[in-house]
């Protein structure tokens, strides 16, 4: 399985030309994704670091595009990252609105990390589900289905929330303060 750098995504995403405020997001997206993954492996995980970070990076790949073309952004990112040669990346990209299949009771897997730090990350700051979710609604409510799609996402997102923090033994309103201590605790480690 390929895996590009987050140098090699980075250039991704200009080659693709990603709007600035997108790829703020996604670089976002990912330092919450890797803090998860690297938390859930000390407590015996097994996701793939390097996986997920170029995932949470690539997520949006291709939503400015989308953005002018109306077309499902999680679908043609699938298709763009299958077509270059990232199949594993795609599927994750293809399961970062909705997931698409069951997953492993007793595994988090890579998909729920990115779909569940996409929806904790508004722009580029790390928020509530519910102020997530009330974002959400004001953008993309506009009918009673999409209100109701919404719902079930809602619902579902905070079902993976409870999976994964039922397991790092954190309260997940207090997110931001578990990355800034350990990126605290990081920098006293290094030189």
């Amino acid at each position: 399985m390929m895996i590009p750098t987050r140098e090699d995504c980075l250039r991704l995403m200009v080659r693709y030309g990603m709007l600035e405020h997108i790829v703020e997001h996604s670089i976002e997206v990912a330092k919450v994704a890797l803090f998860l993954s690297i938390e859930l492996n000390r407590r015996g995980q097994r996701i793939n670091l390097p996986l997920v970070e170029a995932s949470a990076l690539l997520h949006d790949l291709t939503k400015t595009e989308c953005l002018r073309t109306q077309e499902d952004h999680a679908l043609t990112g699938f298709r763009l990252l299958k077509e270059i040669g990232f199949e594993r990346i795609g599927e994750i990209v293809a399961a970062h609105i909705h997931l698409s299949k069951e997953m492993d009771p007793q595994q988090i897997s890579e998909e729920e990390v990115v779909n569940y730090a996409d929806k904790r990350v508004q722009h580029d700051r790390v928020v509530s589900l519910d102020e997530r979710f009330e974002d959400l609604k004001r953008r993309y409510g506009k009918s009673e289905r999409a209100i109701e799609l919404l719902e079930g996402l809602r619902q579902s997102t905070f079902e993976i929330e409870r999976r994964i923090f039922s397991i790092l033994e954190m309260d997940p309103n207090r997110l931001q303060i578990h990355m800034d201590e350990a990126d605290q605790s990081d920098r006293k480690v290094s030189p």
